[in-house]
């Protein structure tokens, strides 16, 4: 199998490497770009020993990244220090407890440089140094397809989450996403339920879930899917790992699906990293009016292809549309009333009087109509609120 490989290394100086890497790597706020600094043009064991020793030219070089400040280096000096003193009391080397803890963890570690999975990492502008993952190795023989969006979706943006997760699912297409709350985990929830393949990366130790309450997706994921992180455990959640984990999503996918999303934000933060290593990136089409679908509209003004269905994608990714059939995200009803309360709910939600008043029908000729738009899946109500679900 073409991809990563979900074991330690036999060889003595490779693992004595590979846990001085974690150590490296569990440094406060190191981050990959710091790390990256720290660890070029040498080795990890290098590396630490440099920052142990306080070398010069090393601590001026990691000093110079943004945000460094002298405290920040004394504390990575004595996390160095420490680590190669408790190696040095046990006689085992650096790192070996950490790569025990993974271990016994049932977490396996991806190193990009030794493994079949290099060419994916070759030209990327920013590898990671190490993945820690949790059940399944990532199987790149498999198409892969992201998708994302904004956390704070409509219902119509739920519904094509769950269209395209499980008809990709259905084609045995892997989806990348970040397991975030809103289109991510929905669209990876669905997947995962049709018993498709799903990689999801996380902007935390895999121990530390975030957010909370997608608690049961992180465990399914890591049970019948791949879980990755460049954290190791222990790692809580911080604002900046989120944006640097987005760039792992798109490194990962073959192209890139944004669902809904704002002008700005992680969505975007991903289509720039997508865009940065040439991959396609297409777009769900929203409502004009609607503030959830002005970033995924901005994108197909910009010349992104546009996702309609599965097919859209299966076609994008050059694969054949055969086995079952792609469920399609729109298909207006026949009656012209149903028909005109969807384009008055394409504007936002709205209360059944807010609907009376937009429609000529009476009261119980509307409430006919919402509940077969319900029934068929057009509509969603919420506490006497009536919006579009697709």
């Amino acid at each position: 199998m073409t991809g990563f490989v979900d074991a330690m290394p036999a060889d003595g100086h490779a693992a004595a490497e590979l846990g001085a890497l974690v150590e490296l790597c569990s440094l406060p706020r190191i981050g990959p770009a710091r790390l990256h600094v720290l660890l070029r043009d040498r080795s990890a064991l290098d590396a630490i020993s440099a920052l142990r020793r306080g070398d010069a030219a090393t601590l001026a070089a990691l000093g110079a990244c943004r945000g460094v400040d002298p405290a920040l280096l004394s504390t990575w000096q004595q996390h160095a220090a420490t680590a190669m003193a408790e190696a040095a009391r046990d006689g085992r080397p650096v790192g070996a407890g950490l790569l025990d803890a993974h271990a016994a963890a049932g977490v396996w570690l991806h190193v990009p440089w030794c493994n079949g999975a290099a060419e994916l990492w070759a030209t990327d502008p920013e590898p990671p140094a190490v993945l820690f993952g949790r059940g399944a190795p990532v199987d790149l023989a498999l198409r892969r397809v992201g998708i994302v969006g904004t956390r704070r979706c409509s219902a119509y943006g739920r519904t094509v989450a769950r269209l395209l997760g499980e008809g990709l699912a259905a084609h045995g297409v892997a989806v990348v996403s970040g397991l975030a709350t809103g289109i991510d985990g929905i669209a990876q929830r669905a997947a995962l339920d049709a018993g498709g393949p799903v990689i999801g990366v996380v902007g935390s130790g895999l121990d530390c879930v975030y957010p909370a309450a997608n608690r049961a997706l992180w465990v399914d994921v890591g049970e019948h899917g791949t879980l990755l992180s460049e954290y190791p455990l222990g790692t809580h959640p911080a604002a900046w790992q989120f944006p640097a984990r987005n760039r792992i999503v798109a490194a990962l996918c073959e192209l890139l699906i944004v669902v809904e999303s704002g002008p700005s934000g992680g969505s975007m933060y991903t289509v720039e990293a997508a865009v940065e290593r040439g991959r396609t990136v297409m777009a769900v089409p929203g409502p004009i009016t609607s503030s959830a679908s002005s970033g995924t509209n901005r994108l197909l003004a910009e010349g992104c292809a546009p996702v309609c269905d599965t097919d859209d994608v299966l076609l994008a990714l050059g694969a054949a549309a055969g086995g079952a059939a792609a469920a399609p995200i729109a298909s207006l009803p026949d009656d012209p009333l149903q028909c005109e309360l969807l384009d008055e709910l394409t504007a936002g939600g709205r209360s059944v009087d807010e609907l009376a008043l937009c429609v000529e029908a009476s009261l119980a000729e509307l409430a006919t109509a919402l509940g077969r738009l319900q029934l068929s899946g057009w509509v969603t109500e919420t506490g006497g609120w009536w919006e579009k679900s697709r």
